[in-house]
């Protein structure tokens, strides 16, 4: 389980750059970059909906499918804090974990 960072401001589960989800999925299966990972949590806040209330957790749950991911252990996150990116973000695909790392 990790502390998550986030920039994508305009997600749902964003609450001062803070992740409140209880479990997230990462994608990336062929990524070998961090941009060609995604958050497919991701649900982007739109005007007069509600963000949510909660406050960020101090650790989530994470899937990830970024096999070539240092971090990736039997489709899970091992790294103790991540980071997601996506300002202005429209859907999942134009997030990305910037935490991944290439494994050779």
């Amino acid at each position: 389980m990790s502390k998550i960072g986030c920039t994508v401001t305009n997600c749902f589960y964003n609450r001062t750059n803070g992740c409140t989800a209880p479990a997230i999925k990462v994608d990336g299966k062929k990524a070998f970059e961090s941009r060609t990972t995604n958050c497919d949590t991701f649900i982007q806040q739109k005007p007069g909906m509600m963000s949510s209330v909660d406050k960020p957790r101090q650790s989530t749950e994470i899937s990830c499918a970024a096999t070539n991911c240092v971090y990736n252990k039997e489709k899970r996150c091992d790294a103790t804090d991540i980071l997601v990116n996506g300002k202005n973000a429209k859907g999942p695909v134009e997030t990305c974990c910037s935490t991944f790392k290439f494994h050779d």
